[in-house]
């Protein structure tokens, strides 16, 4: 009785938060995509309803093999299969939408391979004649717990791992709560060149009116990643038309980043987010004139005006690229940490350690961008 007691306090435990803390965000994405968005996934609700699911199946199982001779924590093998086919889900490489994984496959036909190896050794009498491993419940509680633990090490490994897609996923879901900075904090966590990270943190900072401030704290990876171009860079969860309302101008016709940056610039139907938008663009190009000349036209520029910083930056850059300059700009602090940053760089003479010292203390900097990011 302990050990049916504690196998089934244990399983229900680990289901639970497995649920609601770990897959979370892939189920509501799930049901999202089921739904063709016309329901949400409740977190708390979703895990209980799912662990009462998978309990119910052991208990199914338990009546099946009542009269057959197995340990208590073999009958929680339906239960895990089933847990792994349902969070065996990923992105589609050729496609690029959400689907089922290989295990849709082989859970199905794992289970009906378990039920009969249990009914095939159980009738072959091979049981009958092997000593009794159970006669001291000490041991009996220790290697049910120890396969218990085998099979949920199994629903962990196989089931999907993708921390970019969780992390995509969760951030997507505190954009629609309207909590920037919950998504910034998740997205700053990976430091990869990553364009659907990319793209949600822009899209955050933008919300949040620091994107021309705070864009070289996040990993960037281009003007192409901007925006969602429907294929591998797209929400999951997260409405696109809300994207191109904020923007100021949603279309029918498919276009990707660039394309509608130019197009906004052309009709001139540029509000304040889409200015830093442009503007921004032009830093990711390392277009200097451009990023000058629209600069003038969305911001006004003079001594009494304080620019976000990622505008001093490229600024205090173009005066020191440009002897005839279109403008003329001032920023002594700005100029003072130019001259660190050009310090540094000519103290090293290997490439690797001298990338290595600048990303560490200018790595959020426009300049570091435009001389080393690749």
């Amino acid at each position: 009785m302990l050990t049916r007691v504690m196998c089934t306090f244990v399983f229900t435990l680990f289901c639970f938060y497995y649920l609601y803390c770990y897959q979370a965000d892939l189920l509501t994405v799930m049901q999202h995509v089921l739904s063709q968005g016309q329901t949400h996934y409740n977190h708390f609700v979703g895990a209980v309803l799912i662990t009462l699911v998978v309990l119910l199946i052991q208990i199914g199982v338990v009546r099946i093999l009542q009269r057959k001779r197995l340990a208590w924590a073999l009958t929680f093998v339906p239960s895990a299969l089933c847990l792994i086919m349902l969070t065996n889900i990923g992105v589609s490489p050729d496609s690029g939408t959400l689907a089922f994984g290989v295990w849709r496959y082989i859970a199905p036909v794992l289970i009906v391979v378990f039920f009969l190896i249990v009914f095939g050794v159980n009738n072959s009498g091979v049981l009958d004649s092997l000593p009794r491993v159970w006669s001291n419940p000490i041991r009996e509680l220790w290697l049910n717990l120890l396969i218990l633990t085998i099979l949920m090490l199994t629903i962990c490994f196989v089931s999907n791992d993708d921390k970019y897609f969780h992390a995509r996923i969760h951030a997507e879901q505190c954009l629609l709560d309207g909590d920037y900075d919950a998504a910034l904090k998740t997205l700053r966590r990976y430091d990869v060149s990553d364009r659907n990270i990319s793209m949600l943190a822009t899209y955050a900072l933008a919300k949040k009116g620091e994107l021309a401030e705070h864009m070289f704290d996040y990993p960037v990876v281009g003007v192409d990643a901007m925006l969602p171009n429907g294929k591998d860079i797209k929400f999951e969860l997260y409405p696109e038309y809300q994207l191109y309302v904020y923007l100021g101008g949603r279309y029918k016709q498919t276009m990707n980043a660039r394309q509608y940056i130019n197009f906004q610039r052309r009709i001139n139907r540029v509000n304040k987010p889409m200015a830093d938008y442009v503007l921004c663009a032009h830093l990711l190009d390392r277009n200097l004139d451009a990023f000058v000349a629209d600069l003038k036209k969305y911001y006004e520029v003079n001594d009494s005006v304080t620019l976000p910083r990622h505008y001093r930056e490229a600024l205090t850059l173009y005066m020191h690229t440009h002897t005839a300059p279109a403008i003329i700009y001032k920023d002594n602090v700005g100029a003072t940490d130019y001259e660190d940053y050009q310090l540094l760089e000519r103290k090293f003479d290997n490439e690797h350690d001298k990338k290595n010292a600048l990303r560490r203390m200018f790595g959020n900097t426009y300049w570091y961008y435009y001389d080393y990011q690749k």
